[in-house]
């Protein structure tokens, strides 16, 4: 094979990855808003689910009732997501900045167990020193219930945050610069702040 055929090839195939890559990230921020499931709003669901216990990746075990007076970010998310891999660090540096006035950001990773090297790893490279816990099907299916995209299943990252009484006050699909971080920081100091 000559230098030109190779570079064409080699062209051709990076352009088709950063295509998959492009539709793959448009997916996930095309996904809808939850809807009410069984007549059940969001907010009833993640109440429901509150008391799941959700495996560690240090083999312990927490509730999302733990965190109960606090403002919760939820994030769904896995190492295998380019737009999850991109937020990791911003929600560590959201979780140091506002965890002593009250926040708590919780990771629900999609990776198998059977991947936790790799999974700690990249949690150390990010700085994500936050609570971080295995997919569980019931948490999965309060939250993401009703926001299966044109594939059927729900895209990841979504975050979801909680209020200090246990509402569901806003969620975050994707990777949309409308609805980045600096949106969600919005909407976390506006539930930290004393009415």
């Amino acid at each position: 094979m000559n230098k030109t055929m190779f570079k064409r090839l080699a062209t051709s195939y990076f352009s088709s990855i950063l295509m998959i890559g492009a539709a793959f990230t448009a997916a996930c921020n095309s996904a809808a808003p939850p809807r009410a499931i069984d007549g059940l709003t969001l907010s009833e669901r993640a109440k429901m689910a509150s008391d799941v216990e959700i495996k560690k990746l240090d083999g312990g075990a927490f509730k999302l009732s733990d965190f109960q007076g606090k403002v919760l970010v939820v994030d769904f998310w896995a190492t295998y997501c380019p737009p999850c891999v991109r937020q990791v660090p911003k929600l560590a540096e959201l979780s140091r900045k506002y965890r002593d006035k009250g926040l708590e950001v919780v990771g629900i990773t999609s990776d198998e167990q059977a991947d936790q090297a790799k999974v700690l790893e990249f949690l150390k490279k990010a700085g994500a020193d936050y609570t971080i816990g295995y997919d569980d099907p019931q948490i999965s299916s309060a939250f993401l219930s009703g926001t299966e995209d044109r594939t059927g299943a729900p895209p990841i990252p979504q975050l979801f945050v909680i209020s200090r009484d246990g509402r569901v006050v806003d969620h975050f699909i994707g990777e949309d610069p409308q609805r980045g971080i600096n949106a969600l920081e919005q909407v976390v100091s506006m539930q930290l702040s004393p009415r």
